[in-house]
């Protein structure tokens, strides 16, 4: 029981990582946090959809979003990771 409730604070702390991603790449705080609260990849999914791809075809983006965005990707295969070890524990 409580390795659950260490592994759900471990998934709030990877959404809490994200969000800040999201605000070190340029987005305002209002956007970050609404991003953030969309949970398992999925804000991470839909900008990459719709702002991303349309922006940059060839995904020339600057390194330091390239990173961020490559960070948020590692983090939400934590997140996976983390939420099928929570239920299958």
């Amino acid at each position: 029981m409580i390795i659950k409730v260490i592994l759900m604070v471990c998934l709030i702390i990877i959404q809490l990582m994200i969000g800040h991603l999201w605000h070190q790449i340029g987005w305002s705080y209002t956007k970050a946090i609404l991003l953030m609260c969309l949970p398992l990849g999925i804000g991470l999914y839909l900008m990459q959809l719709f702002y991303y791809e349309p922006r940059y075809t060839n995904w020339e983006v600057p390194l330091k979003t390239k990173l961020n965005l490559k960070y948020m990707y590692i983090l939400t295969l934590l997140e996976y990771i983390l939420i099928y070890v929570c239920f299958f524990m």
